[in-house]
């Protein structure tokens, strides 16, 4: 009997214990996490799902404000889908996307124990899945009530049933891939590739499976297409235009980021490499002494461990170093294709490469929490622990190992306290103004930047200025006119993250930019700022880059222009 069925016959034996020892990880994690708020949500584009989920149930369409709204706003039909059904039968929203997200970052632990298994034995592999599903950003993914982990999960028993030759479900589970993400066609290009590579043609279990990948997520493409007039959803396409404007701003406060603008893809792998060693590897989790690195990254609040340093000299780079020498210099590795047990990981690498390459060249940036790239975390933790087992019998190995473990704690520790002043801001800002919406601007029409957690709470439409429902918004944002945009529909109110004049809070000033204060079409007064501590604010935003401090609410005035000066002055 080969190495890899007798893996897949233990995993089918009573003796499951690897499987029991990670779902009771993932389980008692969520339990530290979920303490002392278990209901809230760290981001605003949950509450955008929560609303097209409700909107499904109750109404019969996907939709976010009215049946006829052009755009799509969601880019996870099959998360939506999910959370509807939940809510159908009676379950709350919040309880099913919690239990969906742990579920599948306990499915995640278990496919990459099952994977390794067979090529690195037992041990190293359940050491491997507990550092990835207890670590702290993957926790946080989880618990975020988006997408992310059950992506994850898809693609990995996707390459679990491509290495047993299950096609039919492989075919499935790759189509069910980009009803969670779009980017989710990049695992299947990978898989194509490697079948092509081992067979030199198109075989029948591969056409099977690409078949049935159609089948389940063409329809999708084809339905986007006729509504919104592309084929991603509206609301990549506005996260990627407010990016744009974001990084170009960024870029020209930073001289050392400006340089790195220049080559295309250049800042989005540096970007990468610093938030890896910043909120990964201990650059702001390890104690003091810190070293301010705001003038590299264009942040005064960035600071790095003295401590991450010396892990990262002493502990990461040798563990990576060896990890890539093992990669690169191996003299069998292009013979792995062939291998039953290695040849998923030869896939899971070319996905890696696929993934990023879509991102560099559509969306240059790491995400909230770094959530678009989940994969770089899983490969990130695989080259580590695949650097450890190489210093196996080597007097470095007890110091590379505590360091490691070391490291891997203070991480997960970190981001828990990040997931709690998360929630203390979601419930601070964003659930008290939509709190302010419901109650003292019935009869006005409404508009904002962040949509989620206002448009969920308040049960009230709300005009997007974040371009993710309304397709024409980014003419209207090239062109410069957003104030007749606003006018146009009726716009009296509008909820900013930010204070105006001000640039402390994030990536420049909204209000400015869509010309506030400066508008010949109406006047605007300040009539409300709700906000954080700022030290509170700090700790859950330098991680996630997910919101501002405060939401700054204004007043618009129809045919009075604005006041000499464009300064925005209090409500009368």
């Amino acid at each position: 009997m080969s190495r890899l069925a007798s893996i897949q016959r233990a995993a089918s034996s009573p003796a499951r214990i690897p499987f029991i020892i990670i779902v009771v990880a993932v389980a008692a994690l969520a339990v530290w996490f979920l303490w002392p708020s278990p209901v809230e949500f760290p981001m605003d584009d949950t509450y955008i799902h929560f609303v097209y989920a409700q909107n499904l149930v109750e109404h019969r369409t996907l939709m976010f404000n009215s049946p006829s709204e052009t755009g799509v706003g969601t880019t996870s039909l099959l998360w939506v889908s999910l959370i509807a059904g939940g809510w159908a039968l009676g379950v709350p929203m919040a309880l099913t996307t919690k239990a969906l997200g742990l579920a599948s970052l306990a499915v995640v632990g278990v496919a990459v124990y099952l994977l390794l298994s067979p090529a690195w034995k037992s041990l190293p592999a359940l050491i491997t899945a507990l550092l990835i599903v207890l670590s702290g950003h993957m926790i946080w993914f989880a618990l975020s009530g988006m997408e992310t982990v059950m992506f994850l999960a898809l693609a990995l028993l996707a390459l679990l049933a491509y290495r047993s030759e299950h096609w039919v479900w492989l075919g499935v589970l790759l189509g069910l891939l980009p009803l969670t993400r779009p980017e989710g066609l990049a695992l299947a290009a990978a898989i194509g590739v490697v079948e092509l590579w081992r067979h030199k043609r198109l075989t029948r279990g591969l056409l099977i499976a690409a078949g049935l990948c159609l089948i389940l997520c063409a329809p999708w493409f084809a339905y986007l297409l006729w509504r919104t007039g592309h084929i991603l959803p509206t609301s990549g396409l506005g996260r990627q235009a407010t990016i744009q404007l974001g990084l170009s701003l960024v870029l020209e406060r930073s001289g050392a980021l400006a340089v790195l603008g220049r080559i295309p893809g250049l800042i989005y792998v540096s970007l990468w490499i610093v938030y890896l060693f910043e909120f990964v590897l201990g650059g702001m989790a390890l104690p003091p002494p810190h070293i301010s690195i705001g003038g590299q990254v264009g942040n005064a609040n960035y600071t790095v461990s003295v401590w991450a340093i010396v892990g990262l000299v002493t502990v990461i780079v040798p563990l990576l170093w060896r990890a890539g020498r093992k990669v690169a210099a191996h003299p069998k590795w292009p013979g792995w294709i062939q291998d039953e047990a290695r040849r998923p990981l030869i896939v899971f690498l070319i996905w890696l490469i696929l993934h990023n390459l879509s991102y560099i060249f559509f969306l240059p940036i790491p995400g909230t929490a770094s959530r678009y790239g989940a994969i770089n975390h899983l490969a990130l933790w695989l080259g580590l622990t695949w650097g450890l087992l190489s210093f196996v019998g080597s007097r470095r190995w007890l110091w590379l190992a505590a360091g490691l473990a070391l490291i891997a704690t203070a991480n997960t520790m970190y981001w828990n306290d990040v997931y709690d002043a998360n929630l203390d801001h979601m419930q601070r800002v964003r659930i008290r103004s939509a709190a302010l919406l419901r109650e003292r601007f019935l009869a006005e029409q409404c508009a904002a930047f962040d949509i989620g957690a206002l448009r969920y709470y308040s049960r009230r439409p709300l005009v997007d200025l974040g371009g993710l429902i309304d397709p024409a918004l980014g003419e209207w944002f090239r062109a410069g006119e957003l104030d007749r945009y606003l006018m146009e529909r009726g716009v009296t109110c509008v909820f900013l993250p930010g204070r105006a004049g001000a640039v402390s809070e994030g990536w420049f000033d909204f209000a400015a930019y869509m010309g506030l204060g400066t508008s010949p079409l109406f006047s605007t007064c300040q009539l409300e700022v709700i906000e954080i501590d700022y030290d509170r604010w700090l700790l859950g935003y330098l991680p996630t880059n997910n919101y501002q401090a405060s939401v700054t609410v204004y007043r618009l005035t129809p045919g009075e222009p604005a006041s000499a000066g464009g300064a925005i002055l209090p409500c009368p």
